[in-house]
């Protein structure tokens, strides 16, 4: 099937430029008779001045003629390369080996003035908004203080009527744009460390897994890779990191079957991770007689109680490197409960603000890497779910047309 969409597409492209090329090489051939002629009649004065005769009287008129002819043909060849579209038309004139980038002609521009997407500027000649709707993604890159935020990020939190999720450093977003974000649907600013003046709220990743669920040690694992960071370039942790990932999952799976709902929470997977010596025995001995998650989490305790002492401590060390940030009570407070689901990004407009200090992401940048990672897969997975099943928490069955727009600000 998808062979023959290629071919069709390719048919499709042929017979397009047979059929047009010779229009607009014909509209090029008019506009040029039309400069060259321009050019001849501004040049006639002059030929009446210098040699004291009437047009074609004289082969050496032509010195005089030529220049405005070419001129002429100059302007016109530059007038239609901006009303035909020819550049794009023909995959971009005079492309070389150093790349292909150009400023939008003037057709161009009139169609990101009648679109519907993101604010990317504005036209100097008309002053009209232009947005930007195709599939590709926008990057700002700008030193510090350079306008990013209010030429990019304000501008879109305040026009976009779509969800959206910000990475929000400074709170500065929140502060700005939250309450106009209102009008368009629910706003939740996730603010740990409380420095945009807006009350919290929560975001507890283990609320969207379930016991029963055929996906949950796909879920347990995607939170643990989440939390298991390979720093770039140290190869050497990665048999420990990847094994500190699987009993992370074992023990968040042993945590969705077993604990209150009101343990079920990372909080408590850090306890089991700073338990004493004798009551991580009895928790293993626990996770070893489950039955839960088709055995997994009986699987996981047994490839940790495998390993020689060293080695386990050594599994145990990382997975605890990894999670020191749960210990801090402010970030425990917004992940002990869920205000909202991320997927109500796609079914309701939503804006939520992830706040984080500058001065705190070294230490809780894996909070960040954590909601982001869970946002873009629930995201993900609701888009292939079909539109008659039941989501749990969840009020309209339509989903937006609009996709979520993920605002990254200082991402890097």
């Amino acid at each position: 099937m998808r062979a023959v969409a290629l071919v069709l597409d390719g048919l499709f492209r042929f017979f397009h430029r047979l059929i047009f090329t010779p229009f607009l090489l014909g509209w090029l051939a008019l506009w040029l008779v039309l400069g060259m002629g321009i050019g001849s009649l501004v040049a006639t004065p002059f030929v009446f001045a210098i040699f004291d005769q009437n047009p074609g009287e004289s082969a050496w008129q032509w010195l005089v003629f030529a220049p405005f002819m070419v001129v002429g043909a100059v302007f016109a060849f530059r007038h239609w390369l901006d009303i035909s579209g020819a550049e794009t038309f023909f995959g971009g004139l005079g492309r070389d080996s150093h790349g292909s980038a150009r400023f939008a002609g003037k057709n161009e521009l009139r169609k990101l003035e009648a679109a519907d997407g993101l604010l990317i500027g504005r036209n100097p000649k008309t002053g009209r908004l232009l947005r930007y709707d195709g599939p590709a993604h926008l990057l700002t890159l700008a030193p510090t203080r350079a306008g990013k935020g209010v030429g990019t990020v304000i501008p879109n939190l305040l026009a976009a009527e779509r969800s959206v999720l910000v990475i929000d450093p400074k709170g500065e977003n929140a502060k700005i744009a939250g309450a106009a974000r209102e009008r368009f649907g629910t706003v939740h600013v996730l603010d740990p460390f409380g420095v945009s003046g807006r009350p919290s709220a929560a975001c507890n990743p283990l609320d969207r897994l379930s016991a029963d669920s055929p996906d949950l040690s796909e879920d347990a694992a995607s939170l643990a890779d989440a939390l298991v960071v390979d720093p770039p370039g140290q190869s050497g942790d990665a048999h420990w990191n990847e094994e500190a990932r699987a009993f992370l999952g074992g023990l968040i799976m042993f945590c969705v079957a077993h604990e209150e709902p009101t343990r079920r929470n990372l909080g408590s997977v850090r306890e089991y991770l700073t338990l004493p010596p004798d009551r991580m025995a009895d928790l293993l001995k626990l996770m070893q007689d489950s039955d839960a998650a088709d055995g997994l989490v009986a699987r996981a305790a047994n490839r940790f109680a495998g390993k020689a002492d060293r080695e386990a401590a050594s599994v145990l060390s990382n997975a605890q490197r990894h999670t020191h940030f749960l210990d801090s009570p402010r970030i425990g407070k917004v992940m002990a409960r869920s205000d909202f689901q991320f997927v109500d990004l796609r079914h309701r407009v939503t804006s939520v603000f992830l706040v984080l200090p500058p001065n705190r992401l070294d230490a809780y940048s894996r909070w960040l890497r954590l909601l982001v990672s869970q946002a873009l897969q629930d995201i993900a997975r609701d888009a292939e779910r079909p539109l008659t099943a039941q989501i749990a928490a969840q009020a309209p069955v339509e989903r937006q047309r609009a996709p979520t727009l993920f605002l990254l600000d200082e991402f890097a």
